[in-house]
């Protein structure tokens, strides 16, 4: 009887279609889909019923509220990556040097597949003219001849399909960096560094402070340079990975070759096994061959020696870092 009493007691306040506001505790069934509101006894309003809407209304609605739920989805998306540059990188000289690491990774593939397809378009234009000496004498094409042409033409199509990738895959790279180190500079606009700055000038000031450190140029390039052991230990893995990458390829590519050279001396010795004098075509890719081996060999040797050599630089540098750092 008491909530029948309060709606009972219930004001409404309704605009008729001329424009003329009512008042009363019943609105005409013609108005119940109008604008609406509840008023007190103190002529406030306490609650507003909107107007029904239309079917095109409705439709906009549904339709900015998918628009608002995209829009929030991206936003948090981009909060995502945001934490995750600023967890990541300290400054935007680490997101260069990350940037230059795996473009350098790319370049270098780049370079050894274009490489390689020069060498395989050669030795294509060789045995496409020693079959063409076959043709020309009448003589049937050996099927290994023939199924050495036609895998070299697969071959060198997927290559150059690859390099086509990779060249999207660079260009990809560059424009997300590019991107990404813009977003970093507005989300540190503000800080400008400031911790990491005031980090490394502590870490200089409390080594100089400090009476059983004598400091030398490196001791100083190291406290200035990197925040943290952290910055020491990612710039090594971002060096290490460009290296590893190179010597990946360089191993690689050998291991091509030394198949390529194991297919020529199969015809060689064909040739020998029939008697005959073996084309100089054949021995001029032989020769080639084997120097491309030997040149790469002795890359792959050098990289190595330089993964060596950076390893234990930063082993030093790191331990070092850590007995200037000891007493911060």
């Amino acid at each position: 009887m008491i909530a029948g009493n309060a709606l009972a007691e219930r004001t409404f306040r309704w605009v008729d279609s001329e424009g003329q506001v009512h008042y009363g505790n019943r609105v005409p069934p013609e108005y119940a889909k109008a604008e609406r509101r509840v008023i007190n006894e103190q002529g406030r309003t306490i609650q507003v019923y909107e107007a029904a809407k239309t079917p095109e209304e409705r439709a906009a609605a549904r339709e900015a509220a998918k628009k608002e739920a995209r829009r929030k989805a991206l936003d948090e998306k981009q909060a995502i990556h945001d934490r995750s540059l600023l967890a990541t990188y300290a400054t935007e000289q680490d997101m260069q040097l990350a940037r230059d690491g795996k473009v350098a990774s790319v370049d270098a593939l780049l370079q050894l597949t274009n490489s390689r397809i020069e060498s395989m378009k050669l030795r294509l234009l060789d045995l496409t003219e020693e079959a063409a000496t076959y043709e020309r004498s009448g003589k049937p094409l050996p099927h290994s001849l023939e199924g050495q042409i036609q895998n070299l033409r697969t071959q060198i199509v997927r290559n150059e399909e690859f390099v086509k990738e990779k060249e999207l895959e660079l260009s990809d790279i560059q424009n997300q960096f590019d991107a990404d180190i813009n977003r970093f500079i507005e989300l540190t606009a503000e800080r400008e560094n400031t911790e990491s700055s005031s980090q490394r000038i502590a870490n200089l000031e409390a080594a100089k402070n400090n009476p059983e450190i004598e400091l030398t140029r490196h001791d100083r390039t190291l406290l200035t340079t990197y925040t943290g052991e952290d910055d020491l230990l990612v710039a090594r893995d971002q060096k290490l990975d460009a290296i590893n990458e190179l010597i990946k390829l360089t191993t690689e590519r050998i291991e091509s070759m030394q198949v390529h050279f194991s297919e020529l001396s199969d015809n060689a010795d064909e040739y020998e096994s029939r008697g005959q004098k073996m084309p100089e075509v054949l021995l001029g890719q032989m020769k080639n061959v084997m120097q491309g081996i030997a040149q790469s060999e002795e890359l792959l040797v050098l990289k190595l020696q330089e993964k060596a050599k950076l390893e234990e630089q930063y082993s030093t540098d790191i331990k070092r870092y850590r007995q200037l750092t000891a007493s911060n």
